[in-house]
């Protein structure tokens, strides 16, 4: 199997930019709704970093894009 390292580069970049839109419109949403566990954590943020998780946010995706998924 035949695997495009820029190909995952850029996949991988466009799951963290997504990751934050996504996790920042839950911290935005619960921010309106008065739940301050988000602004106390400081994700009502775009920045991906504040959202990573080592784990989750980078090792296994990077092993799904770099294995095909398998």
């Amino acid at each position: 199997m035949h695997v495009d390292l820029f190909l995952a580069a850029v996949e991988f970049i466009v799951l963290l930019l997504s990751l934050s839109v996504h996790e920042t419109a839950h911290a935005f949403t619960a921010d309106l709704l008065r739940d301050p566990t988000a602004r106390d954590l400081g994700r009502v943020t775009l920045n991906p970093i504040v959202h990573a998780d080592l784990i989750g946010t980078v090792i296994f995706p990077i092993v799904g894009l770099l294995t095909g998924g398998i």
